[in-house]
């Protein structure tokens, strides 16, 4: 029996939102205030013009991933789990690195 729950968020049923030409999204906004995100994203697309400073905690499905930071930059694939705090000293880009696209979930917190 399937029932109803504020702790379930059917993500089979949710479309994949295409939200730029490199990037598609499944979001679930849950009652705590958490936002939880699956990610698509292709590779080729250029590093965006502006920083994210949104904390977020990302788990990577499969598909590699590079983060520009301000200081450095890091690579991830599957397996790996990145935490970013949230504000300016933590800003970021994620841009997808090398032939496949990359699978991934994001958590957020308001």
């Amino acid at each position: 029996m399937t029932q109803d729950s504020p702790y379930v968020f059917r993500a089979s049923a949710a479309p994949l939102v295409t939200a730029s030409p490199t990037l598609k999204v499944k979001e679930a906004h849950m009652p705590d205030g958490m936002i939880v995100r699956y990610q698509e994203r292709s590779p080729g697309g250029a590093l965006s013009d502006t920083w994210c400073e949104t904390g977020h905690s990302a788990y990577v499905i499969s598909g590699r991933l590079r983060y520009e930071f301000p200081d450095h930059a890091v690579e991830v694939g599957p397996g790996d789990i990145v935490h970013i705090p949230a504000g300016y000293d933590h800003r970021h880009r994620p841009q997808a690195i090398g032939d496949e696209p990359v699978r991934y979930f994001i958590t957020e917190f308001s």
